[in-house]
């Protein structure tokens, strides 16, 4: 059962990984009938899966445990209407103090919750659920969140590919037709809505001038690709594919290597940067983005660049702390300066995400063409010794949204923040148990292979 249950999960979490895979086969009136192609990944073998499953599965569970405990927010309200939710964070070592972020438009902070964080939140937990199928600790909580992802996406239209991906994962693996037609309507809405045919791209359409968030952009070009192969809508890989070629060619700083944060478009197609700073998550979403169009697609222009962003991320730009460890907060290529005042959760944990992506696919590569790639698998084990050292609070299980440096409490300037954030974040704590648990399944898939 254990064996069944993983494969399941790991099928549709590593679609994100296939190598040389090909078009998936299905209906858009029959969701559920969506067919996976099997995994080519592999694990390299310097990571030791025997060593990391005891603390990764340890944290996801104390962490679960702590936001069954107190992440529901009952009075959750959306668009006026009371639909529960999670709490955007909670005091450290007070949880009945919450939601310290300014208050929604209805003046009361109580109130707010963020559909994308829930969305994260239950891709935790059918992780969890995917690694300990005997326990069932959360199966009501699994149940509570679907529930809740489904009413928070139903009409959801806002050009931002990964959640097209994380909607299309969750469904296949708990086998939620509903999850399913929510994501393939995402990536319609992404073609509809946002894309630009003239310009050959998916931006903001909504601001003048139009605008857009680099790695929400990188994302929704490879959900239309994926989308478009798995629903024969070529349309939209072309609109992918335009879009990805758009986005390298006009966000990619030529000399960092790093793409910029956000992009002005511009009327003849000539973007311009809107923000010079490269933030690691920008680059660790991009990367793993990128890598999935590359397996669908085979045009090496993709590698190539994940190439030259993992470089610069990891030696050239200074982002990577090497004493301390750890990602700074960003590096403005403009000025030429590395931004060190903190340390953010999800940075740490999308970079691993990307980096667990490129490892595997690289040693796929090496092992069906005999040639030696490079890979860093010293750097994602640092990155998950980090995570669960350094970012993890232990002592009352959670995480922070940013930490200082060297990974004490951040406490921000008067006027522009909460002041001492020992706050846990449920963005921080899904962003986390969704790199750590992704890893671990990658590690058991492969060790699973070889026996």
């Amino acid at each position: 059962m254990m064996r069944s249950l993983l494969l399941r999960f790991v099928r549709a979490v590593l679609m994100l990984l296939l190598v040389l895979s090909t078009a998936c086969t299905s209906s858009l009136d029959s969701p559920k009938a969506v067919s996976i192609p099997s995994p080519h990944a592999t694990l390299s073998e310097s990571m030791k899966a025997s060593e990391l499953f005891p603390i990764i599965d340890s944290i996801a569970q104390q962490v679960l445990v702590n936001m069954h405990k107190h992440a529901w927010n009952a009075g959750a309200m959306t668009h006026g209407v009371a639909t529960g939710g999670l709490y955007i964070n909670w005091k450290m070592d007070d949880p009945s103090v919450t939601n310290a972020v300014r208050a929604g438009t209805d003046g009361n902070p109580q109130h707010n919750h963020d559909p994308q964080v829930e969305l994260l939140y239950l891709t935790a937990l059918v992780e969890y659920d995917v690694l300990h199928p005997q326990e069932r600790s959360f199966a009501g909580d699994i149940q509570r969140a679907t529930g809740l992802v489904l009413n928070d996406f139903r009409s959801y239209n806002l050009p931002k590919g990964w959640i097209y991906f994380y909607l299309l994962r969750d469904g296949l693996t708990l086998q939620n037709a509903d999850l399913v037609s929510e994501a393939h309507a995402v990536a319609s809405n992404f073609y509809v809505r946002w894309y630009d045919a003239e310009l050959g791209f998916v931006y903001n359409r909504n601001h003048t001038p139009g605008d857009y968030s680099t790695d929400h952009t990188i994302d929704c070009g490879a959900a239309l690709i994926d989308a478009g192969l798995r629903w024969h809508q070529l349309d939209w890989v072309n609109a992918g594919e335009r879009t990805l070629d758009h986005t390298i060619a006009f966000a990619l700083d030529p000399t960092s290597h790093l793409f910029y944060n956000n992009m002005i478009v511009g009327s003849d197609g000539q973007d311009k940067a809107q923000n010079y700073q490269a933030k690691p998550s920008t680059q660790g979403e991009a990367v793993d983005e990128l890598l999935t169009a590359y397996s669908l697609t085979h045009r090496q222009l993709y590698l190539d660049t994940v190439t030259l962003v993992l470089q610069s991320l990891f030696v050239s730009s200074g982002l990577w702390d090497a004493g301390q460890g750890g990602f700074f907060f960003a590096l403005d290529m403009q000025k030429g300066n590395l931004l060190r005042g903190y340390k953010e959760t999800r940075s740490q944990s999308l970079v691993l995400v990307g980096l667990n992506h490129y490892n595997q696919l690289m040693s796929a590569i090496k092992s069906q063409q005999g040639m030696a790639r490079q890979q860093y698998v010293v750097q994602e084990q640092q990155l998950i010794n980090v995570l669960t050292d350094k970012f993890y609070q232990r002592h009352y299980h959670g995480f922070f949204y940013r930490v200082t440096p060297d990974f004490r409490v951040f406490v921000s300037a008067v006027g522009q923040g909460i002041g001492t954030e020992d706050y846990f974040t449920t963005e921080a704590m899904g962003s986390a148990l969704d790199g750590l648990q992704q890893t671990e399944l990658l590690m058991f898939t492969h060790k699973s292979g070889e026996s």
